[in-house]
C-alpha cells in the first residue's frame, strides 16, 4: 500500500481556488449589486425629472387657467354692471311713461273747485298741496284718484278749514307690474 502520501499541497491549492472563486463571486455580486443600485438610482432620477417637468407643466396650466378665471370674473362683473345699467334705463323709461300717464290722469281727474299750489314727486308717489272750495271736492278727488290706473291709496295728511279748504294729499303710484296687468284684465 501506499505509505504516506502527503495531501497538504493539494488541499492548499484547493483552498486557494475556493478563496479565488469566492472573491470572484463576491466581486461579481458587488459589481452587479452596484450596477443594480446605479440603474435603480438612474431610473428614479429620471422619474423625478419627468415628474418635475409634469409639475412645471401643471403649474403653468394652473396659472393660465387662473388668468382665464380672472378674465371670466371681469367679464361677469362687466355683465352685471351692464345689466344693472339696463335695469336703471328700463326703470327710467317706465317711470317716464308712468309719470306722463299719471300727470295726464291727474289733469283729467281734478274736479272743479280744486286748485293745486304745489306738486312734489318721489319714487313712491306724489305729494299734492292745494286749495279746494269744499271738503266734498277733496273726497271726490280722492275717489277719482283711486279709480285711475296709475294712482292708488290717496291719503289726506293735512286739511285747514277756513273760507277755502287748504289740503295736503299723498298719492302712491301703482306698481309697474300692476299697471301692465291692468290692460290685460280689461280685455
Amino acid at each position: 500500500m501506499n505509505t504516506g502520501v502527503n495531501l497538504l499541497p493539494w488541499r492548499e491549492q484547493r483552498r486557494r481556488r475556493q478563496r479565488r472563486r469566492v472573491a470572484i463571486i463576491a466581486i461579481v455580486l458587488w459589481l452587479s449589486s452596484a450596477g443594480s443600485i446605479a440603474a435603480v438610482w438612474w431610473n428614479l432620477d429620471r422619474d423625478i425629472e419627468y415628474q418635475k417637468s409634469r409639475n412645471q407643466f401643471l403649474t403653468s396650466q394652473i396659472r393660465r387657467v387662473g388668468t382665464q378665471l380672472q378674465e371670466i370674473n371681469d367679464i361677469q362683473n362687466r355683465k352685471e354692471a351692464l345689466i344693472s345699467r339696463m335695469e336703471v334705463i328700463r326703470q327710467l323709461q317706465a317711470d317716464r311713461v308712468r309719470l306722463v300717464r299719471g300727470m295726464s290722469e291727474l289733469a283729467t281727474t281734478i274736479p272743479e273747485g280744486i286748485f293745486f299750489s304745489s306738486l312734489q314727486r318721489s319714487a313712491r308717489g306724489i305729494s299734492l298741496t292745494g286749495i279746494a272750495q269744499s271738503s266734498s271736492r277733496i273726497s271726490a278727488l280722492m275717489e277719482r284718484l283711486t279709480d285711475t290706473p296709475s294712482f292708488d291709496r290717496p291719503e289726506l295728511n293735512v286739511i285747514n278749514v277756513g273760507d277755502t279748504q287748504e289740503f295736503e294729499l299723498w298719492v302712491s303710484f301703482v306698481r309697474l307690474n300692476e299697471v301692465h296687468l291692468m290692460p290685460e284684465a280689461a280685455e
